[in-house]
C-alpha cells in the first residue's frame, strides 16, 4: 500500500470495539477559513466525516437507511437529514462535460499514473482534479452514497436557494451530478473556486473504534424536514 505523506494524527491505539474502515485524510483550504483536516472513514454500513479526532463534531451517513446525521458535540444536538427517495426537480439546461487525461508529468503513486480531470458545466470550468484511477474504490463508493443523499436533501430546498448561488457548477455538484468529482478515481488534489483539498494519507483497512459509527443517544434530535417546513 502506497503511503503518500505520514500523518501524525493517526496514533497507535487499541479500540475498545475494533472495526475495519477505509480511511482517507485530506487537508482542506477554504476561502476565509483556516486550513483543516478532513478525515473520512468508510465501512459497508456507514461513512463518517470529522476533523481527524474521535471526539468533537462529525457527520455520519447510515448507508442502509439513507440518513445523514450532523452531530454537534458543543450543542449536544443532532441534525437528522432523511430525504427518502426524493427526486430533484426537472434539470435546467445544464451541459456537463469532462476531460480525463493521464498526467505523464506527475510522479506515479502505487505504481499508477495519475490523471488530470477537468469538470465543466455550460462551458464553465468547475473543478480541476488530479486523480488515481482504480484506487480505494470502497471508500469512493461510500462517498458517492453520501453525496447522493445530500443531493436529495438539497433538492428539497432548491426553491429557497438564492438565484445568485444557482450557478451551473453549483447546481451540478450539489443536486444534479453530485458524484462526478469521484467518478474518475481517487482525488489526490481538487481545486474549485474558493476551495482546495489535498490528499495526505489513505489506508484500505484502518482499525477504528466501532463506536465512532453511532449517534449519541442523549443528544437533542432536530429533523431537517421540520426546519424546512418552518
Amino acid at each position: 500500500m502506497q503511503r503518500l505523506i505520514p500523518w501524525l494524527l493517526l496514533l497507535a491505539v487499541t479500540p475498545a470495539f475494533a472495526e475495519s474502515a477505509a480511511l482517507l485524510v485530506y487537508k482542506v483550504w477554504e476561502q476565509g477559513s483556516d486550513p483543516y483536516i478532513s478525515r473520512i472513514l468508510v465501512t459497508p454500513t456507514h461513512v463518517r466525516l470529522d476533523e481527524g479526532q474521535d471526539t468533537g463534531d462529525y457527520t455520519l451517513l447510515d448507508r442502509t437507511a439513507g440518513v445523514v446525521y450532523n452531530v454537534s458535540a458543543e450543542d449536544h444536538s443532532v441534525l437528522v437529514m432523511a430525504p427518502g427517495e426524493v427526486s430533484p426537480p426537472a434539470q435546467p439546461a445544464l451541459m456537463l462535460d469532462a476531460t480525463d487525461e493521464p498526467d505523464t508529468q506527475a510522479p506515479k503513486v502505487a505504481g499508477r499514473t495519475p490523471h488530470r480531470v477537468e469538470l465543466l458545466a455550460n462551458g464553465e470550468r468547475c473543478t480541476t482534479l488530479t486523480v488515481l484511477p482504480g484506487t480505494m474504490e470502497a471508500a469512493l463508493a461510500g462517498l458517492r452514497d453520501l453525496r447522493r443523499v445530500l443531493a436529495r436533501v438539497q433538492a428539497r430546498s432548491l426553491a429557497a436557494m438564492p438565484q445568485d448561488l444557482q450557478t451551473a457548477c453549483e447546481l451540478a455538484s450539489t443536486v444534479y451530478a453530485p458524484t462526478r468529482s469521484l467518478d474518475h478515481g481517487l482525488p489526490l488534489s481538487e481545486q474549485s473556486p474558493g476551495r482546495v483539498q489535498v490528499l495526505l494519507d489513505y489506508m484500505p483497512d484502518f482499525e477504528v473504534d466501532g463506536g465512532l459509527f453511532g449517534v449519541p443517544s442523549g443528544y437533542q434530535r432536530i429533523e431537517m424536514s421540520e426546519l424546512s417546513a418552518g
